[in-house]
């Protein structure tokens, strides 16, 4: 039997980070779609958000080409999970469906309800603010 090598680490991407890297060209959060080595995941849950906050066809066709290499999960039934009680309601769905994905990492640039969490891993998802994973995995901003 051969080895398959080492697993991708599994990014979890929430809405703001992907209307971030599509709302204007040359973002900086579209450089974690350069990072090697990793698996880009969202949810169904996470694109209706997404798509209600880029209004400009340019934005919706950077969208569609980053899209590309983002696995969109959908779930019938997310996990209902104790730490989350502490979040508002819409982002419950976001931790939940990054933790059922079995994801490394949550990326949010959510500070407002997340940054409490960055650091931090909760039922084995670790959450991150975008500009610490730049540095997690090395990677130079230009």
């Amino acid at each position: 039997m051969t080895d398959p090598g080492p697993q991708p680490t599994t990014l979890f991407l929430d809405a703001n980070i992907v209307v971030s890297a599509a709302w204007k060209e040359n973002a900086e959060t579209a450089l974690i779609w350069r990072l090697e080595g990793v698996r880009l995941v969202t949810s169904v849950y996470v694109m209706a958000e997404v798509q209600r906050n880029l209004p400009q066809a340019s934005q919706i066709e950077r969208l569609r080409g980053l899209m590309t290499s983002v696995a969109v999960l959908a779930f019938q039934r997310l996990v209902e999970l104790p730490e989350a009680l502490a979040l508002p309601a819409k982002d419950r769905p976001v931790l939940a469906a990054a933790v059922q994905s079995k994801s490394d990492y949550l990326i949010t640039g959510d500070k407002k309800h997340f940054s409490q969490w960055y650091g931090k891993t909760i039922c084995g998802v670790r959450i991150e603010a975008p500009t610490n994973l730049f540095v997690l995995f090395h990677l130079h901003r230009e």
